[in-house]
């Protein structure tokens, strides 16, 4: 008898599942039969999500009591089962190895995070999808194939959103590790930091620029670096943090990865500990994806509805993501500004908001992340994916069952 449980909320509570129940395989044999006699199924995976990507009105499936194995294979590392960053970093650390770069924080699954294109920050950094160089995928019949670079659907399921099928596994490229530092600066003024974004966001390996809009003593720049403290930022007034950081109206409690002193990679570039809280907890999140060429006018467009939606307001985060080739990605063959916002844990609130923002930013062929609020139509959502209508084909090819299609890919992308 396959384990089940209550299917619960996202990870802030912003939004409960509508699926009946989680089930919980115990090996493969067990997901086929759940996969093969689904007729509507998707992947609860670290469920940090705030939107309904991962939901539907029938059943779940958590690959949380499946084994996990992590498996270096020449400079490539497999990843099986629900493995968070968390605790692939360590692993691959001690064979000398390194990801090219992680999220804010290392709680999330490598299989959700790909699958959305999740991302840090850098301006020749690619998102965390670019590191993926093959899938294993559990079809609707509950057959497994390998999903690598040479196969027709590689680019279009490294960033899936889980429309192909149950991802049981995901062959990440890895590099020779190496030491990161980082440090908080306050003081950098706004018309340096919108005004030369070139400056700011390409001065360090990757770079964090979190803002409230109006109040300077909240603007923060946050750089991760692989020589020591960088001199630019204190080059433009910017100031050192001491242990009490306040990322805009987040207050952090001792959540933060250490500061002013060289570490691996995988302890410095999230922000946020492993061991610990990450962010705020009570909150939603929403982020939007603008050509980095346009940052100066989109962050002006921004700024100036600013007031309108400042009540509901934590912070903004600032990154940039590195172009890629893969169809779905914020960053398809584009080098890109992510506009991130941490908003109160009010969702007609943040609903209400969002449109504005929406429509400031629709000059610059803006799209959404996958995995957070937004309100785009899905027209419009789809007017800025050139090879969306490749993507669907393929998801169909797939999936021709529609098992793993939901409300959320037919409303967003048609399919």
């Amino acid at each position: 008898m396959i384990q089940t449980r209550e299917a619960g909320a996202t990870w802030s509570g912003n939004h409960r599942y509508r699926a009946t129940e989680v089930l919980l395989p115990s090996d493969f044999d067990e997901l086929a039969e759940v996969v093969a006699s689904a007729d509507s199924l998707r992947v609860q995976a670290t469920r940090h999500t705030f939107n309904d990507v991962a939901d539907c009105d029938a059943s779940l499936v958590s690959l949380e009591r499946l084994p996990t194995r992590i498996e270096m294979i020449d400079d490539r590392v497999r990843v099986e089962g629900l493995v968070t960053f968390a605790q692939l970093a360590p692993v691959i650390e001690a064979e000398g190895r390194a990801l090219h770069n992680l999220g804010s924080l290392p709680h999330i699954s490598v299989a959700g995070a790909t699958a959305t294109g999740t991302h840090g920050s850098g301006v020749r950094n690619g998102n965390l999808s670019s590191a993926v160089r093959a899938l294993e995928i559990m079809d609707a019949e509950g057959h497994t194939q390998r999903i690598d670079q040479t196969h027709e659907w590689f680019p279009a399921a490294a960033v899936g959103i889980g429309a192909f099928g149950v991802v049981t596994a995901v062959e990440l490229q890895t590099e020779p590790t190496y030491e990161v530092t980082q440090q908080a600066y306050t003081g950098v003024s706004w018309s340096d930091i919108a005004g030369d974004p070139e400056r700011v966001f390409g001065g360090s390996r990757s770079v964090s620029v979190f803002t409230t809009w109006g109040d300077p003593a909240h603007d923060l720049i946050w750089a991760k670096s692989d020589d020591g403290d960088p001199a630019w930022v204190e080059e433009l007034g910017g100031q050192p943090v001491g242990d009490d950081i306040h990322l805009g109206r987040i207050r952090t409690v001792d959540n933060t990865t250490p500061r002013a002193t060289p570490g691996p990679w995988h302890t410095r570039l999230p922000h946020f500990r492993a061991d610990a809280l990450p962010s705020d907890g009570d909150e939603i999140q929403s982020e939007y994806f603008v050509p980095f060429a346009s940052a100066r006018e989109a962050l002006a467009a921004v700024r100036a509805i600013a007031p309108a939606f400042d009540a509901h307001l934590l912070v903004t985060e600032l990154r940039t993501v590195a172009a890629d080739e893969l169809w779905l990605s914020p960053a398809y063959q584009r080098d890109v500004l992510a506009i991130h916002f941490t908003w109160r844990n009010d969702t007609a609130g943040v609903l209400g908001v969002l449109p504005a923002i929406e429509a400031a930013l629709a000059p610059f062929e803006v799209r959404p992340h996958w995995g957070k609020a937004f309100t785009m139509p899905g027209a419009d959502v789809r007017a800025t994916l050139e090879r969306v209508d490749e993507f669907v084909g393929a998801a169909r090819a797939a999936d021709p069952r529609g098992v793993f299609r939901n409300d959320f890919l037919r409303r967003t992308l048609g399919l």
